[in-house]
């Protein structure tokens, strides 16, 4: 029986949990922002693994694009991860979905809990006014953290190997129910985040598809050394190096690795990342994101 991953990361969480499993089952390693560019992804393997972090209690888009051109998936073994930083929602049981659209099944769905990389709100009612900022984590406790989290990937491992088959993590599935049923994304959390970006523009593209738009509130501050790390680093091509510094060109997919892995730390998100601490998985190089391979075979040590 052969395995592929397919692993989708910005700033190296996904990408950590992609790899260590990967070695433990022997499995292919391969880029979704790769594999995308495709027209149809034909899949070769028995078991096929999809490894993600959460964007808006959904997929992130590239993912949902990566799955719309799957096919032969009928007699596929699907087993997915997804990392998050609150909690994994209901993103595998969305994914569940996509795939079925396609012929599959998802067999199997896990969370694991890495530190949060996004913008979020200051804690308490100061949050209220002031603006979304990168959210800061105590070193021990992201140590805790990603320790937990190597313990949660060996129980992933056994199911895997088990080939268990009917569970799939989620969480506030009813919320999320209640949120579709009003359409509250489309109505409210899209015109809502696209006035966090500071996105001004009319905007007819889905919630999801949106995202792409919310690169207005990356800038550059003096910092910036004109290194080309941020156009580099993209998973999608979005940033162009100008001879002033990084431009945007709306088809972003929020994973915020522009801004963290600038080695200067000049890429800012509207006014709230300034002096804010970055990270990256400290078990993930630049060179790992940079250079890794599209595939790469964990063969019997």
């Amino acid at each position: 029986m052969t395995t592929s991953i397919y692993y989708f990361s910005g700033t190296g969480n996904s990408m950590y949990i992609a790899r260590k499993l990967a070695k433990l089952i022997h499995a292919d390693l391969l880029s979704i922002k790769d594999a995308v560019n495709e027209d149809e992804i034909v899949l070769a393997a028995d078991f096929v693994g999809i490894v993600f972090p959460v964007y808006n209690h959904r997929v992130p888009y590239i993912v949902k694009r990566f799955v719309d051109r799957l096919s032969n998936l009928n007699s596929k073994y699907v087993f997915a991860i997804c990392t998050y930083g609150d909690n994994p929602c209901i993103a595998l049981e969305y994914l569940s979905e996509l795939l079925s659209a396609r012929g599959g099944k998802l067999s199997c769905g896990f969370g694991v809990k890495m530190p949060y990389n996004y913008i979020a709100p200051l804690p308490g009612i100061n949050g209220l006014f002031q603006p979304f900022v990168l959210r800061e984590l105590p070193d021990e406790q992201q140590r805790k953290m990603l320790s937990e989290a190597d313990q949660k990937l060996q129980t992933i491992y056994d199911a895997i190997c088990a080939q268990k088959s009917g569970y799939i993590e989620i969480e506030y599935r009813r919320l999320e129910q209640f949120v579709d049923f009003f359409n509250l994304r489309e109505l409210l959390q899209k015109p809502v985040w696209l006035k966090i970006s500071g996105y001004s523009g009319k905007c007819d593209l889905s919630y999801m598809e949106s995202v792409q738009l919310m690169d207005a509130g990356f800038h550059y501050d003096e910092q910036c050394v004109r290194c080309g790390t941020c156009a580099k680093i993209c998973p999608v091509g979005n940033v162009k190096m100008s001879v002033k510094g990084p431009v945007w060109l709306h088809q972003c997919e929020q994973c915020f690795a522009c801004l963290q892995w600038c080695p200067k730390a000049a890429i800012q998100f509207r006014s709230g990342t300034a002096d804010r601490k970055r990270y990256h998985h400290p078990e993930v190089s630049l060179a790992d994101m940079l250079s890794y391979p599209m595939k790469e075979k964990f063969e019997d040590e």
